[in-house]
């Protein structure tokens, strides 16, 4: 086994912490030490004591050594550390209330609000600072370091991260893709337990047809749901930027899988009901030709105009509802409640793989099998057609002690191509504006951004200066003149 040092820049975290927890200690090839550092010290502490009861009443299926220490330094956490991991909570859900719903007193309602649109930028604005600080200290404690992050806006974190450090090893590491992978494979299954009369149906998208090669082997329209075949043997194409990555292409072994995929989306709209999933997805491939691979509420943030009309606040036809901070701030509730009793022994922590990535791409960083998984990273020329030097989103190889981004190709669509154009030059250019503390390069990027676009001029202005003024009590000076 290879040894190595951990240092978890948010180690007090809620949700991930476990997550991560359980991949390490399910995988043979690596072991050594897990440094918690949080400003919510106690949440660590917290972490640790469930990280200790995770091993003791699990044993049966671990399968490697881990020492998970606190430390409450964060130049003590990163000191010769092999790896950095950062997914942090930029102050609270409190403060996150401002990014989702201020802006809904203009007519601007958000699914998520913590990528682009008035909440992903109100949200940057706190982070930005924390990530130019975590930069520096990487650069003067472990300077060799892989950085992998999982924070939002994780594209602009990525950029601050190399803006502040340019000679650091930082990638950003999103799960949106695996479910896209998952329902590709869904709906192949599908087309392959089909009788030969039912391939040719489902070719034709003759939803009658398909039906009714379901009912002879006993299978309803709804298993592509629950896909057989392992997600990791769908090998898509990534273009774009995170939370709105396109997939252009996929393949099931060296077979061109796409086709199936398109037969099924007139299908899947003819029988469409409220609430069903992946209807944004399965519109943007109808009408754009590629397929859209992140959660319908991110991809609609980034096409507002088409998906989240002004003054709609709920959208019965796209198929989702807005995730409120009120239904947030209660599973937060309920979360630390349930790892209290964990810490204390009193409810049992079922161990199992979470299905990220991000262990996976430290075993092949250390030499020990290579994978081809999705990364965000700066654009050396994998995304042709997008802006150079910006973080963008494609399948790149791991192989020992490497990352290489795979060449994407250049997104045909004019209309993507455009968008995905506007969104990383606004990633990128308020990123620069705020290193150079220029209140006047944020405000223009905020008012190009599509949301907030819509308004008229001295709505965006206001819109900007009081989302500046919400955040008032954790922004540097210099941008609350």
């Amino acid at each position: 086994m290879k040894n190595i040092t951990i240092a978890y820049i948010g180690g007090g975290s809620k949700n991930w912490a476990q997550k991560y927890f359980s991949d390490l200690l399910l995988q043979d090839k690596l072991e050594g030490d897990i440094r918690l550092y949080d400003i919510d010290n106690k949440g660590a502490e917290l972490n640790q004591k469930c990280f200790y009861k995770m091993v003791a009443q699990n044993k049966n299926k671990i399968k490697s050594n881990w020492n998970c220490i606190v430390e409450p330094n964060i130049d003590n956490a990163l000191t010769g550390a092999d790896v950095v991991l950062i997914s942090i909570l930029p102050y609270s859900l409190q403060n996150m209330r401002y990014d989702v719903h201020y802006a809904e007193r203009y007519g601007i309602y958000q699914p998520v609000g913590d990528t682009v649109g008035p909440g992903g930028y109100s949200r940057a604005l706190r982070t930005l600072g924390f990530f130019k600080f975590f930069g520096e200290k990487i650069k003067e404690n472990c300077p060799e370091a892989w950085v992998i992050n999982y924070t939002n806006p994780l594209s602009m974190c990525v950029n601050a991260l190399y803006a502040s450090f340019p000679g650091i090893k930082a990638f950003g590491s999103c799960h949106e893709i695996y479910s896209s992978q998952k329902l590709i494979a869904g709906i192949l299954d599908m087309y392959n337990s089909l009788d030969d009369n039912g391939k040719e149906a489902f070719m034709k998208s003759n939803l009658k047809g398909v039906r009714r090669a379901l009912n002879r082997c006993h299978k309803r329209f709804s298993s592509y749901k629950h896909p057989i075949t392992d997600r990791h043997k769908i090998f898509p194409n990534i273009q774009g930027v995170n939370h709105f990555t396109l997939i252009n292409e996929a393949k099931f072994e060296d077979k061109d899988i796409l086709p199936i995929y398109k037969a099924f989306v007139p299908m899947f709209k003819e029988m469409r009901r409220p609430f069903l999933k992946n209807t944004v997805k399965f519109d943007i491939l109808e009408n754009y030709g590629v397929f859209g691979a992140a959660g319908d509420r991110h991809l609609a943030e980034f096409i507002p105009e088409k998906y989240l009309p002004i003054g709609k606040k709920h959208y019965w036809k796209t198929g989702f509802i807005l995730t409120t901070v009120r239904n947030r701030l209660l599973r937060d509730f309920l979360r630390r409640r349930q790892l209290r009793l964990q810490a204390t022994g009193l409810m049992r922590i079922k161990i199992k793989s979470s299905g990220e990535e991000g262990v996976l791409q430290l075993i092949a960083i250390y030499g020990m099998g290579d994978i081809i998984s999705n990364v965000n990273i700066t654009n050396r020329g994998q995304s042709p057609g997008l802006p150079m030097g910006t973080a963008v989103e494609t399948n790149a190889k791991f192989s020992e002690g490497k990352i290489v981004p795979m060449s994407a190709g250049e997104i045909n669509n004019d209309f993507l191509r455009s968008r995905e154009i506007l969104h990383a030059e606004n990633q990128r250019d308020y990123v620069k504006a705020f290193f150079e503390k220029d209140r006047n390069g944020l405000l223009k990027v905020f008012m190009r951004d599509p949301s907030v676009a819509r308004l008229p001029e001295d709505k965006q202005l206001n819109l900007f200066q009081e989302m500046i003024d919400c955040n008032e009590d954790v922004l540097p000076d210099w941008l609350k003149i």
